[in-house]
């Protein structure tokens, strides 16, 4: 789909987006009848938050397990409405092993993924890689930034 708007309101501590709670809206194509994308976060540092993301589609959703960052766990769940059972498939992504011990975020080991796709490009030549091109960077800024300009444009710093 294509961007609509970002909406957003959150606290700032110590010149730090503190929690923050958006939406962002999608147009999707006009051949779809299933209406437009909405994408709901909530972030805060004053809580220790489930690192939960489900993706919701009109059949059914996909979930992954936290933490956000690195998931290990993807499950796939298939409604089957109302009244029937929904089907659930479980894929499991193991870290690898991390021979450099300790790091401030746990996990940062599945990074190895991302490094790896951008040495790829790098040595072929490429100046984007085809799994997340500059046009989705470019995306991702322009959502963060409609963000931030709410959250530190409309309140106070506590």
């Amino acid at each position: 789909g294509t961007l609509r708007d970002v909406t957003a309101t959150g606290t700032i501590k110590n010149g730090v987006d503190y929690t923050v709670s958006a939406v962002v809206r999608y147009d999707r194509p006009n051949d779809e009848d299933v209406g437009d994308g909405v994408l709901q976060m909530t972030l805060t540092g004053a809580a220790n938050t489930e690192e939960r993301c489900v993706l919701q589609g009109t059949k059914g959703r996909i979930i992954l397990d936290g933490p956000s960052h690195v998931p290990q766990r993807l499950r796939v769940v298939r409604d089957a409405g109302r009244e029937g059972d929904a089907e659930e498939v479980v894929y499991d992504y193991p870290l690898p092993e991390d021979p450099h011990g300790e790091w401030n975020f746990p996990g940062s080991i599945g990074f190895v993924h991302q490094i790896g796709e951008v040495g790829r490009a790098v040595r072929e030549g490429r100046v984007e890689c085809e799994s997340f091109t500059w046009e989705d960077s470019l995306e991702v800024a322009r959502i963060i930034d409609g963000i931030l300009g709410q959250v530190r444009g409309g309140k106070m710093e506590r």
